[in-house]
């Protein structure tokens, strides 16, 4: 206004110019004409134009700009009006801008228009803008904004990402028919695809570099790009467009560079892929000759580590010096230490470890961080605080994954309490790395206690700590859904974490969805998830399959039972389950092993020795407990011939410990009791030196000064940060560490011979040799491993079937001191109830049927049943037991007519409280009563089938696309017509992947090519890339979304209306684990105590 200044003018511009008022529109233009035209800064015209806008005068921002342009400020103005007409589509007025843009270069009025484009809209823009230029003629200004635009867009990562794979390509498509696309455009894009820290993403620029091979034929693309594709694959893991990228390198330019040759190698070596990384090598030294550097034969080495293949290591580790002329360094030293830990040899690993102290190589963090690591998965606390101290002797810096062993080892001993409080500490410290691992190590021990309070409790700790969360974060989450059965729920999860990027999702995921479908005999969902994990990965992994075959399994006995067939007999077969089987064995792949995930299945072995032992152990399992022992021993057979063994080694020596247990179940089945004993007899020796502590003490000794290891303080007691170390070291000086005396065995493997002593402890007593059973159990305890609830409840029922009284004393006295002081009382015991351990979290109870109401201080049935796992020490009255020692009682009442009841009075001095629980058992008409008590009949069990239940299913699977619910009631598929159910597919998705497509299809978009181009993406990211496409279609259509669908719809399924007769009425829990033996087979071994019992009595 006329008399104002010019900067107060500028000032009340500003604040009218976002004003829709036409009051305040008009006092912004009297305002704006107050200024003196050369007194107008580039601001006043931008809020002038955005007045005009915010009036609904949006054409007159044209000749604002043009009056801008032509004083030489215009570059802001002119930016915020040609960025609303690109955003709107209005491309006449676009043009109009275009012509009178101000001279700036043309970065600069990037970054101006920048600011003021929307990225979400950007890819509908330029397609329109492609449609408005199929309008123009060749010679179009337009085109140079195209130009302009496209050079934005393909420099910009938000707009990249937001832009699905179809639509990036119909735009390159539609733009090199109008001629507007250069080469340059496609590098800008490659670039920025090249940038991303998400896979999905990433993947994509594979995808457009192919679309670039075959538009642009002739074109020569820039070796730093290739040479930048392969190093962002390697660190993606992808190895399928490695090959693919190197011809590119050796047709435009002769040869790939020594670094793309080291990035190849690193990628594949890592993936385990022997052949690849030995072609690759030969391919180099071909093109450049012998290695001049180590980090080019280092992968020849870590091909064979991954997989734990320690002979073929040492064999190129000495290719080093030998064939190469290079010295070893910490690096390759460092690989050979990770094969003996993938071989699961901790004496290997120390002497290598001395090996190379010896050869005067200095250890780095990592060096220890492997001996610390193996030393934790055994919980062995002492020698990985000793070895922490000994890396600080040596100046070695400190890594947080040093660190994470620590809390790894407590939570190996469970001591979760002591770990938390070392992750605590551990914040406080400077130390390079994150902290995230162990704090998922936290995670994942509360998950499998199924604590979730402290799982919740950990998360905010996380968070509050800064501690962003992970895949195996969330995957630790997931786990904890499983457990408590909400496998759908877990299943969404891992869908909305995979498709918003927050994580990308692997094959472990897909385990643990796949194990809670297992879990739960939702056969239907686990076909689903099945092929989806063939269809993302293509050849599935260890776990995948292992659980798949136990679904197999349990398909295969129910058709059995269905069809009236006996499931326990000698000739039972399980067709599917061994087709399943070779199949399995013959298409695996090999490198699926070689991974840093976990391998759910495994059972903490090798992975060398998991795969295939881990199959066989189910399928011998399977038919050792239904008496089919021929085909039990053939399998084993099979097992042992596909290992080649040399003449010299036993077939028992050759087999795993857990392969060799289940070998005893089927030989005791099949009343082969010496074959059981000579298994014992290999196992016992064997489970001793693997339970062995590394003997380095001394060694360990002699490289730290004297000074005790303690546990550190409890949480509860502060820790300054002047302790840290001293707290982490446990480093107190008081007495010397070696006069502090090691237990024999590793405690985490205080329990490994409970499964193998039961089945011979059974076999013992099976072949009337109960007194054998004192020693056995003598020897075990003297080697340092500790019997478990379940080998007990065992020593207790075969001592109390003996046919000598001083056995069955021993029997009442045992349960008197062992089971009495947590007897649960009848009412609870015979629902399968028993005493809460301290330390159960409360959260445990749900698990167990909603509608079964109990006291708090109780496990439930399946709460006693999963806590077993957790503390087998916990020792668990049984029901079974106690029938056991009831029939015990019956001959001593019966001996008490010739004795006078001397025999009595002496038991009820041993074991009164075991007396008088007996006196109370409760009269209940179930087999085990009516057996072994009551001298009845064995009838078969009349057990709710739990196969017949209804599942809820989504035929979507976990990523798939346009899937449909299945209602719970709808009719099922008998369990006799289940193999041509399973052959032919489930309903499947609306939109299902054609694997027959491949990514060259995407990347060519209608071209044609004259014969199958090579290969570029992995399996998985084809995969996503199709499942994006099949979104994108959707989200354009009406189609409701799948997380909209995919919902149960009800609250309870059928089985939580039904009374469980079992639970509710007068029967007790008769689903001991610890049981092997059938009503009949205990009523004939309670029969010994008062006749003399045959050697070839029928056991379990």
């Amino acid at each position: 206004m006329a008399g104002y200044p010019s900067d107060v003018n500028s000032a009340l511009l500003a604040r009218l110019s976002n004003s829709a008022h036409v009051t305040d529109h008009r006092h912004a233009k009297r305002l704006f004409d107050g200024i003196t035209p050369g007194c107008r800064s580039p601001e006043d015209y931008l809020n002038m134009a955005k007045s005009y806008l915010a009036a609904g005068k949006e054409f007159d921002m044209i000749g604002l700009c043009q009056s801008a342009v032509s004083q030489g400020t215009g570059a802001p103005c002119w930016a915020f009006a040609i960025a609303h007409f690109v955003n709107t589509s209005q491309w006449e007025a676009t043009e109009a801008l275009w012509n009178i843009r101000p001279t700036s270069a043309d970065h600069d009025l990037r970054h101006f228009v920048a600011s003021h484009l929307d990225p979400s809209t950007a890819s509908k823009v330029l397609l329109s803008l492609a449609t408005f230029l199929l309008e123009q003629g060749s010679d179009s200004p337009a085109r140079d904004l195209a130009r302009f635009l496209l050079e934005h867009a393909f420099a910009t990562l938000d707009i990249i990402e937001d832009t699905s794979t179809e639509t990036l390509l119909l735009l390159l498509r539609e733009y090199n028919a109008l001629s507007v696309l250069t080469p340059g455009h496609y590098f800008a894009l490659i670039k920025t695809l090249q940038s991303s820290e998400e896979r999905t993403t990433f993947a994509r620029s594979l995808v457009v570099y192919r679309n670039f091979r075959w538009q642009m034929d002739g074109e020569v693309p820039p070796a730093k790009l290739l040479g930048q594709l392969i190093r962002r694959l390697t660190s993606f893991q992808m190895t399928t467009g490695i090959r693919y990228v190197l011809d590119e390198l050796t047709h435009f330019y002769g040869r790939p560079s020594v670094d793309a040759y080291k990035h190849a190698l690193i990628a594949f070596s890592r993936t385990g892929d022997v052949a690849n990384v030995n072609e690759i090598f030969e391919k180099f030294v071909a093109d450049h000759g012998k290695p001049s550097s180590r980090r080019l034969v280092t992968p020849l080495l870590y091909a064979h580590a991954r997989l734990g293949n320690v002979q073929d290591t040492l064999r190129q580790f000495e290719r080093i010096s030998s064939e190469f002329g290079l010295k070893p360094n910490t690096v390759c030293w460092n690989i050979l230490l990770t094969a003996y830990a993938n071989a699961d040899d901790l004496n290997g690993i120390f002497k290598t470890f001395r090996q190379m102290l010896e050869n005067g190589v200095e250890p780095n963090a990592h060096s220890f961080g492997i001996l610390m690591g193996q030393c934790a998965n055994r919980g062995d606390v002492d020698t990985v605080r000793q070895i922490l101290a000994l890396a600080k002797k040596r100046h070695v810096q400190i890594a947080s994954p040093m660190l994470d062993t620590i809390v790894e080892a407590y939570c190996n001993n469970q001591r979760l309490d002591i770990a938390e409080s070392v992750a605590e500490t551990c914040l406080g410290m400077e130390v390079k790395g994150s902290r995230v691992r162990m704090w998922n190590i936290l995670l994942w021990n509360y998950a499998f206690r199924i604590d979730l309070e402290s799982i919740s409790r950990i998360r905010s700790r996380m968070d509050a700590a800064g501690l962003q969360p992970d895949d195996m974060t969330y995957a630790a989450l997931m786990l904890s859904l499983v457990l408590i059965g909400q496998t759908d729920s877990a299943r969404r999860i891992l869908r909305t974490l995979h498709r918003s990027h927050r994580i990308y999702a692997t094959e472990f995921h897909y385990a643990i969805i796949l194990y809670g479908y297992v879990k739960d005999r939702n056969r239907d969902m686990v076909h689903i998830i099945f092929r989806e994990i063939k269809e993302r990965f293509e050849r599935p992994g260890f776990s995948s399959t292992l659980l798949t075959l136990k679904s197999q399994l349990q398909r295969d006995l129910q058709a059995l039972k269905d069809g009236g067939s006996a499931t326990n007999s000698a000739n039972v077969r399980l067709e599917n389950a061994e087709k399943f089987l070779s199949e399995a064995i013959a298409d695996f792949d090999m490198t699926k092993l070689a991974t840093k995930q976990p391998l759910p299945g495994a059972g903490k072995q090798p992975v060398g020795k998991a795969f295939p032992a881990m199959y066989y152990e189910y399928m011998i399992t399977a038919y050792g407990r239904r008496g089919a022992f021929e085909r039990a021993r053939q399998l084993f057979d099979q097992y042992i011939q596909a290992q080649n063994p040399s003449s010299m080694e036993n077939a028992y020596d050759i087999a795993p410990l857990r392969l060799l247990s289940a070998l005893m179940l089927a030989y005791l089945k099949a009343e082969h009791y010496r074959e059981v004993e000579q298994c014992w007899k290999m196992a016992f020796p064997r489970a001793k030196e693997i339970a062995r502590p590394p003997s380095i003490d001394e060694w360990l000794s002699n490289q730290l000064p004297s000074a005790d290891i303690i546990d550190p303080p409890r949480p509860s007691r502060a820790i300054s940060v002047d302790h840290q170390d001293d707290f982490l070291l446990g480093s107190d000086i008081s007495k010397p560490a070696r006069a502090k005396k090691k237990p024999p065995i590793l405690p985490a493997c205080r329990f490994m011979l409970s499964r193998p002593l039961s089945l011979y402890m059974r076999s013992l007593a099976y072949r009337n040799e109960p007194s054998k059973i004192h020693q056995v159990v003598a020897e075990v305890q003297r080697a340092g491993f500790v019997l478990t609830t379940y080998n007990w409840s065992t020593f207790v029922q075969m001592l109390a079937s003996s046919d000598k009284p001083s056995d069955q004393v021993q029997a009442f006295s045992i349960f008197e001191e062992k089971f009495m002081p947590n007897f649960p009382g009848w009412n609870n015991l015979r629902r399968g109830y028993g005493l809460k351990p301290p330390g159960v979290p409360s959260t445990i109870d749900v698990i167990e049927h909603p509608r079964r109401g109990k006291h708090p201080n109780i496990l439930g049935k399946e709460g006693r049943r999963y806590w077993s796992k957790i503390q087998p020490d916990f020792m668990q009255p049984t029901y079974v037991s106690m029938v056991y020692l009831a029939s015990a009682l019956l001959g001593f009442r019966e001996r008490s007519i010739i004795d006078g009841g001397a025999e009595v009075k002496s038991l009820y001095r041993v074991a009164p409280k075991t007396i008088e629980a007996v006196a109370d058992m409760p009269y209940l008409r179930e087999k085990f009563q009516g057996v072994l008590l009551r001298r009845r009949q064995e009838q078969g069990d009349k057990k709710q089938d739990v196969d017949r239940l209804d599942h809820y299913v989504w035929t979507g699977g976990i990523l798939g696309v346009g899937g449909q619910p299945r209602g719970l009631t709808e009719e099922r598929v008998p369990a006799q017509d289940q193999e041509h159910a399973d052959n032919q597919d489930l309903p499947p998705a609306d939109h299902t992947i054609d694997k027959t497509r491949t990514d060259t299809d995407i990347g060519l978009q209608g071209g044609h090519m004259p014969e199958a181009p090579q290969k570029t993406l992995d399996p998985q990211d084809e995969y996503d890339i199709e499942v994006e496409s099949l979104l994108e279609s959707r989200r354009n259509s009406t189609e409701a979304d799948d997380e909209v669908l995919d919902s149960e719809h009800r609250v309870d399924s059928d089985r939580d209306s039904e009374p469980d007769v079992l639970m509710d009425s007068e029967g007790p829990d008769l689903s001991e684990e610890d049981d092997h033996a059938s009503a009949k087979e205990q009523s004939q071994e309670v029969q010994g105590s008062n006749e003399a019992k045959p050697a070839g009595e029928s056991p379990s």
